[in-house]
C-alpha cells in the first residue's frame, strides 16, 4: 500500500521534528510481523531467564519475513519523502517490554549511540500493539532535533542527554497499532516503563541515505539491505539471511 504524507506532516517534521502516522497496518499484518519477530527471538535468545525488556537488533538482516516487510512500499515511500530517492536501511530492532515493569529509558538521541555524516537520519517507531502511557509508549521533546547531536553521559538507563527528572519532560506520544512515529536521530525522545499486564511490542527501523559514514571514523556504512533507488523500490538486495545471530539486550 502506497503512503503519501500531507503537507502538515512533513512541516511537523521540519518545525518539530517528529510527525504520526495513524494506522498505516491492520491486524494481519501486524500479526504476521509479531510471528517473525517471535519466532526471531526464541531462535536466537541466549537463555530462558525472563527479561524485563527483549531487545533484538538487526533482525531484518538475519529474517527474511522481517526483510521482506522493510522493504515494503510504504517505507518506500515515507522514507524517500525525508531523505531523497535514494535510501537505505540504516538500522532496525525488535523492543518488546514486559508487563509490570519499573524500568524506563532515558531521554536520549538515536545519534549518540552511533554518530554518522550526514546528519540525521530517519528512524520509524511501529506500534504492534497500542503504545499508550500505561505500557511505556515513547516522549518526545519537540524541536530539540534543531540543536544537533548534544552531549550524553551513561545513566542507569543507557546514554542521556537529559534528566527523567527534569520539569519539562516532553510530549507523550501514543498511538494505536498498526501507527507509524516518524522522527529525526536528532530528535530527544524516551520511553517509559510498561506498568500494565500486556506485553507492549514495537518494532524499529533506521534510513540512511547510501554514502553515509559513520562520523568518528568516516568509514562507509554499508548496508546490505536498500529500500530505494531513484525514488522506487530498490532491486533485490540479495540479502543471505543467517538463522543465527548477535542479540543484544537493552532496556528502552
Amino acid at each position: 500500500m502506497s503512503v503519501e504524507l500531507s503537507a502538515n506532516q512533513i512541516a511537523e517534521m521540519n518545525e518539530q521534528g517528529f510527525t504520526i502516522l495513524p494506522g498505516v497496518f491492520g491486524h494481519p499484518e501486524l500479526a504476521r510481523l509479531d510471528a517473525a519477530l517471535t519466532e526471531f527471538w526464541e531462535t536466537t535468545r541466549r537463555d530462558a531467564s525472563p527479561r524485563e525488556v527483549i531487545f533484538g537488533q538487526k533482525v531484518a538482516e538475519r529474517n527474511q519475513a522481517v526483510c521482506e516487510f522493510a522493504q515494503r512500499q510504504e517505507f518506500v515511500d515515507i522514507s524517500t519523502t525525508f531523505l531523497g530517492p535514494d535510501v537505505d536501511l540504516y538500522f532496525n530492532q525488535m523492543v518488546y517490554k514486559s508487563p509490570e515493569g519499573n524500568k524506563p529509558f532515558s531521554w536520549h538521541q538515536d545519534d549518540a549511540y552511533g554518530p554518522v555524516d550526514p546528519s540525521p537520519y530517519l528512524t520509524v517507531w511501529m506500534a504492534i500493539t497500542d503504545a499508550t502511557p500505561d505500557n511505556g509508549c515513547i516522549s518526545v521533546l519537540p524541536g530539540s532535533q534543531k540543536q544537533g547531536l548534544v552531549r550524553h553521559y551513561d545513566s542507569e538507563f543507557g546514554l542521556a542527554c537529559r534528566s527523567n527528572d527534569d520539569p519539562d519532560q516532553g510530549v507523550l506520544v501514543p498511538v494505536p497499532a498498526g501507527s507509524l512515529i516518524c522522527f529525526w536521530s536528532t530528535m530527544m525522545h524516551k520511553s517509559g516503563p510498561n506498568l500494565s499486564s500486556g506485553i507492549r511490542k514495537a518494532f524499529v527501523m533506521q534510513f540512511c541515505p547510501p554514502g553515509t559514514r559513520h562520523k568518528a571514523s568516516g568509514m562507509l556504512i554499508r548496508s546490505r539491505i536498500q529500500i530505494a533507488r531513484e525514488g522506487g523500490r530498490a532491486a533485490e538486495s540479495g540479502l543471505g539471511v543467517s538463522p543465527r545471530g548477535r542479540i543484544v539486550d537493552s532496556i528502552e
